[in-house]
C-alpha cells in the first residue's frame, strides 16, 4: 500500500467527528434547483451530480472508521485505495527526409510511482530504438528506414493494469517487436514474469517444455508452420506476457526470435495447469 493510502486511512480513523448528515442532502437539493435550459446550465448540473457522489464516498469513507472498532479494523483490511495508474500525456517523435520516416507515439503514466517507473523503462526502450533509427539513417543516407512505434492499454482493471508497446522497424524488411509493462494496483509494484512464481520455483523449464510441446503440435498440424525448435532452447526468464480476456496466460515472441520471419510474432497460450503449482 502507498504511504500516503496507509495516512488516509489512519487519519479517517482517527477524526473525532463524522461528516454532517445533511451535508450530501443539501448538495442535493442545490443540484436539483438547477435548470437544465442552456448547455451551460447543464454543465453544473452535471459537475453538481459529480460532486454529490464525491460527497457520498467521502461520508461513507469518514464516517464509517467512526461507528465502529470492528469496521475501522475491517476497513484497514481491505486495499480500497491501490495504486493509481493513468495516462496523463503522450510522448512523441517524428522524423521525415524524404527517405526515411519515423512516428514515434507512447504515454506517459501518472498517479504512483509504479507509473512513473514504467515510464523510465518505456523510454529506455523506445530510446534506444528512436538511437539505431538515427544511426542507421546516417549510415544509409537516402536507402529507406522506419520506425513506428504504437502502444494500447491491454488491462485496465481494479486490481491490474498492463500497457503494450508495439513497434516495427523496417530496413529491408519489416521486424515487429513488443514489450508488455504489468503493475499491481493492489501493491502499486510492478510485475515481470518471474514475480508471478514462487521463489526458487523452475517456472522457466515449465513453461520452455509447454511452448516447445505446442510448437511441435502445431508443425505437426499444419505443415506450413516453420518454429525453430532445434534452435529454441529456453523462454526468457522475464519473456513477454499478458493476461488474455479468459484470464489465460500468454507468453509472446518477437519475430524471428522462435519462428521463420513470414510467421511474425508468435504467441502460446499456457494452460493454467500447467503452471499453478507454481504461483505464488
Amino acid at each position: 500500500m502507498e504511504p500516503f493510502d496507509k495516512r488516509l486511512k489512519e487519519r479517517a480513523k482517527q477524526e473525532p467527528f463524522p461528516l454532517p448528515e445533511t451535508y450530501a442532502g443539501k448538495v442535493r437539493n442545490t443540484c436539483a434547483a438547477l435548470k437544465e435550459t442552456t448547455m451551460k446550465d447543464t454543465k453544473q448540473k452535471r459537475s453538481c451530480r459529480a460532486l454529490l457522489g464525491v460527497a457520498a464516498a467521502l461520508a461513507v469513507f469518514v464516517a464509517i472508521p467512526n461507528v465502529s472498532p470492528s469496521a475501522a479494523a475491517a476497513m484497514s483490511d481491505i486495499p480500497v485505495l491501490g495504486a493509481v495508474v493513468r495516462v496523463v500525456t503522450f510522448r512523441d517523435y517524428q522524423y521525415d527526409d524524404g527517405h526515411n520516416t519515423a512516428d514515434v507515439h507512447v504515454p506517459e503514466l501518472g498517479g504512483s510511482d509504479a507509473a512513473d517507473e514504467v515510464n523510465d523503462q518505456v523510454q529506455a526502450f523506445t530510446d534506444q530504438l528512436i538511437a539505431q533509427f538515427q544511426a542507421d539513417c546516417e549510415a544509409t543516407g537516402e536507402g529507406y528506414q522506419g520506425l513506428d512505434i504504437t502502444s494500447s492499454v491491454v488491462t485496465d482493471s481494479d486490481t491490474w493494469f498492463t500497457l503494450r508497446i508495439d513497434a516495427t522497424k523496417v530496413k529491408a524488411s519489416g521486424y515487429d517487436l513488443t514489450r508488455f509493462y504489468h503493475i499491481d494496483k493492489a501493491t502499486g509494484e510492478i510485475v515481470t514474469l518471474g514475480d508471478l512464481f514462487r521463489p526458487g520455483a523452475d517456472y522457466v523449464s515449465v513453461l520452455s517444455a509447454e511452448v516447445l510441446r505446442q510448437m511441435e503440435e502445431q508443425m505437426a498440424a499444419d505443415a506450413s508452420l516453420s518454429y525453430l525448435t532445434d534452435e529454441f532452447t529456453a523462454i526468457d526468464p522475464e519473456q513477454s506476457f499478458y493476461w488474455n480476456a479468459d484470464g489465460d496466460l500468454v507468453l509472446v515472441f518477437d519475430e524471428y526470435t522462435v519462428a521463420a520471419g513470414y510467421m511474425g510474432m508468435v504467441e502460446f497460450t499456457i494452460p493454467r495447469d500447467v503452471y499453478s503449482a507454481l504461483l505464488k
